[in-house]
């Protein structure tokens, strides 16, 4: 089964390209497994054991900074191990998280992780990104996947650019790029059959 990769920054509607790839799917017979993988349990246990913070610091207004730029290379390399262990011929692994250097981060990922994938960019504007990372940090308050604060200042810093334009040009994965700017991913029907479409010619070639 194939890897999808989403990418973007923090609030750009990762989530919601996932729900739309499983209920489709669904609806259309598909009877394998769905998994998602992020890298901020990853983050997270960085942080706790850094007691010293000598990698990271928090930030008053909630959230924390990273300081060391090597955690972001360490971040790829433990979902790349993640990755490996989690392919299966019956699931659809769904890779998610964000950067500022995507080419930089794709190096970091093993042939086997990268053979039969798809990189799926969900492209917002900072600032709708920054209210949907507020917003729904307030309300899932703790639960699942996308319940952490990225600070402001994190977000200014790692995420106000990116290289996603450029990232074709450095792997010969396919690239699809969704636009989400108002959050009505799941109503604009152009935009979720371009997704499904290319997900489908994915898994013709199984």
């Amino acid at each position: 089964m194939p890897n999808i990769f989403l990418i973007g920054r923090p609030g750009c509607g990762k989530s919601a390209v996932f729900r739309i790839v499983e209920k489709k799917l669904r609806d259309g017979g598909f009877k394998g497994e769905f998994k998602r993988i992020d890298d901020f349990p990853l983050l997270k246990q960085i942080f706790d054991t850094d007691v010293k913070n000598k990698r990271h610091r928090p930030c008053p207004e909630g959230g924390v900074k990273v300081t060391d730029d090597t955690v972001w290379d360490d971040l790829i390399k433990g979902l790349d191990k993640q990755a490996l262990e989690f392919q299966r011929p019956d699931r659809i692994l769904f890779i998610e998280f964000s950067r500022d250097i995507y080419a930089r981060a794709f190096k970091n990922f093993s042939p086997e992780v990268m053979k039969n994938s798809l990189i799926i960019y969900i492209d917002a504007s900072f600032d709708a990104c920054w209210a949907r990372n507020v917003r729904r940090v307030q309300e899932e308050r703790g639960r699942g996947l996308d319940s952490h604060l990225v600070s402001r200042e994190e977000m200014e810093k790692t995420y106000l650019h990116d290289d996603h334009e450029k990232l074709q040009k450095h792997v010969k994965t396919p690239i699809l790029i969704v636009k989400n700017e108002n959050a009505d991913l799941e109503k604009r029907e152009e935009e979720t059959e371009r997704i499904i479409n290319k997900v489908k010619g994915l898994l013709k070639v199984q």
